[in-house]
């Protein structure tokens, strides 16, 4: 059966999230010493244990989130198998472009950390947010976002999850007025904590310096599996199409959607969802897509795979 292999997105945490997995698993707590020592920060003490905002902070959640993933994926390899796709959203992207071999641990940590630190020069007053809108006919949607946009407001679609999921970048009076118009159609929309603006025009600033400082510095290899593109779907075979995923992924939706329909188009089957965080899982039984799915996202999901090839 074709499989592909789907990384988690950054989600809102709470204090202690993963921590099982932590706890669970020697590799998990190695890799969080690797990535302490190439971040110069204590990481799983800030993201485990010190406090709510601190596990949500970009630069602690996001390295913290590829550091959990990669190790899993480190663990689990043999059982995997050879996938023939590897991908995921947003932030699950830049774990599987890692995983892939396109980029080094290191690097890909470093590269988080200062696209972080680049986004809170940006936005230092975090008066943009990011709504996830559910229930809802994304079309219907799509043409309440044109309406605003026209009228001169900022709102702009963030990441299409399906047929009725959307999360969406904004000022907070246009993300209420959009909730408002929604909910006349049984829509429902709800402010995503910590949620910085992502995969929009509001980035530009950050893409340019991402394509102009940062990644020039960066070795980028071709990837050992393809990858789909968030941005239009299509395969990444090589070193050059992995970087422009990188900047043009940051002014552009994700359109995640569109990316498990070309799975199926392309005869996946079968969809291996590894890492923490069970968004992207809840999700795919609101598609209309048939794939069979294991789940390998929290300890036990992880101690049956390993217990079963021990037998």
């Amino acid at each position: 059966m074709k499989t592909a292999l789907i990384f988690p997105p950054l989600v809102t945490l709470k204090q202690g999230s993963f921590l099982d997995l932590y706890e669970s698993f020697p590799s998990v707590q190695a890799k969080f010493a690797e990535a302490s020592e190439i971040l110069g920060v204590d990481l799983a003490g800030k993201f485990f244990f010190e406090s709510e905002a601190m596990t949500n902070t970009g630069v602690i959640a996001r390295p913290s989130i590829v550091t959990i993933s990669t190790a899993l994926f480190e663990l689990l390899r043999e059982e995997i198998g050879q996938p023939a796709f590897f991908l995921g959203p947003s932030l699950g992207q830049v774990t599987a472009i890692h995983c892939a071999g396109g980029l080094s641990f290191p690097e890909t940590l470093r590269l988080l950390k200062k696209l972080c630190e680049m986004e809170e020069e940006e936005f230092p007053d975090k008066r943009y947010g990011v709504y996830f809108f559910y229930n809802i006919d994304i079309a219907v949607l799509e043409r309440f976002i044109q309406e605003l946009a026209a009228e001169g407001r900022v709102v702009e679609p963030c990441v299409t999850v399906n047929a009725t999921q959307m999360i969406v970048n904004g000022d907070r009076e246009s993300l209420e007025l959009l909730t408002k118009m929604v909910s006349a159609y049984g829509g429902l929309g709800v402010t995503i904590p910590y949620g910085p603006p992502g995969h929009c025009s509001l980035l530009h600033n950050v893409r340019r310096r991402l394509e102009q400082e940062v990644l020039p510095s960066f070795t980028f290899r071709s990837p050992n599996v393809p990858l789909l593109s968030n941005v239009n779907a299509e395969e990444i075979t090589d070193a050059a199409g992995l970087k422009t995923e990188l900047i043009e992924q940051y002014t552009n939706s994700v359109c995640w959607y569109k990316c498990l329909q070309q799975l199926w188009r392309k005869g996946v089957e079968k969809v291996i969802m590894l890492g923490p965080g069970n968004f992207i899982h809840k999700s795919l039984g609101f598609t209309d897509i048939p794939f069979a799915v294991q789940k390998l996202l929290d300890s036990h999901d992880i101690e049956a795979v390993l217990a079963a090839k021990q037998k």
